[in-house]
């Protein structure tokens, strides 16, 4: 006989939501026998989990029915060989904390540590000089401005020298 072929898809999918998780199912009818079967897909985060479901059922209700408790049941761990590990790690735990702790971030801070303490260098060897419009006197509709020069101080310099460094440290360290 073979595989039943689709005809049609719903044009609306299913959706629930379960512990944080969102459920959609994608029903859609078997050609020759007339009757329903859904793809499934677990959703958290914007992590996709596609599940094939092998059974197929006389309506499109039950379908949707039997997919939100088939998910329901791997949600909740009831499932053998049908992990959502990949979902359930909490948002805080982002890519880039994982790069972190594999070092591939550690390794960029070098160059940007080098960057910053040149930057830090530069600034407390030559200083830099900005000016600032300072009001003087305002009487009636006449302002009277007087421009200033101002230099960043060279704690700001030696400050920006300790992160610099601190970054060529860590990013030079090699892991174990």
């Amino acid at each position: 006989m073979g595989i039943p072929r689709r005809t049609r898809y719903c044009p609306m999918m299913e959706t629930s939501r379960y512990k944080g998780y969102r459920i959609v199912a994608h029903p859609y009818e078997l050609h020759e026998c007339r009757r329903w079967a859904a793809d499934l897909e677990i959703r958290r985060a914007g992590r996709v989990k596609p599940v094939g479901v092998a059974s197929d059922f006389a309506s499109e209700a039950e379908a949707v029915t039997a997919c939100a408790g088939l998910a329901r049941r791997i949600i909740d761990g009831r499932v053998v060989g049908c992990s959502i590990d990949r979902l359930a790690g909490p948002w805080h735990k982002a890519w880039w904390l994982k790069r972190f702790r594999n070092g591939d971030l550690m390794r960029r801070m070098f160059p940007v540590g080098i960057v910053i303490l040149a930057v830090g260098a530069w600034l407390l060897y030559r200083g830099v000089t900005f000016t600032s419009n300072r009001d003087v006197l305002e009487v009636g509709g006449i302002k009277v401005t007087a421009k200033e020069r101002r230099s960043v101080p060279p704690w700001a310099g030696a400050a920006i020298i300790a992160v610099g460094a601190g970054l060529i440290i860590f990013g030079a360290r090699k892991r174990a």
